[in-house]
């Protein structure tokens, strides 16, 4: 369910031939990026994840997050893309 605190989380990943792949997490009731960027590590570091992208590596710095943001007509929207300046592996 996406709620009004919502957060769009996108990590990458790099494919044993190198391509950098990108996996989505939609994080509700974080209070701000950061919190965000380290529910989506966790999830993304969960066993059953991680065997459902076939154990790719987390590529460094490559972290997106973006505001899931609803307008008083209920349509929702994507915030402009925050960077981390954290790394992504210290969560």
């Amino acid at each position: 369910m996406v709620t009004d605190g919502s957060w769009l989380v996108g990590l990458g990943f790099r494919t044993p031939c190198g391509r950098l792949v990108r996996h989505f997490y939609v994080v509700d009731d974080a209070a701000d990026a950061e919190h965000a960027r380290k529910a989506a590590l966790e999830r993304a570091d969960q066993p059953r994840e991680r065997a459902a992208r076939a154990d790719l590596r987390l590529e460094d710095g490559c972290v997106e997050i973006r505001r899931v943001l609803r307008d008083p007509w209920g349509t929702r929207r994507l915030s402009a893309p925050r960077t981390c300046t954290a790394h992504p592996l210290d969560a």
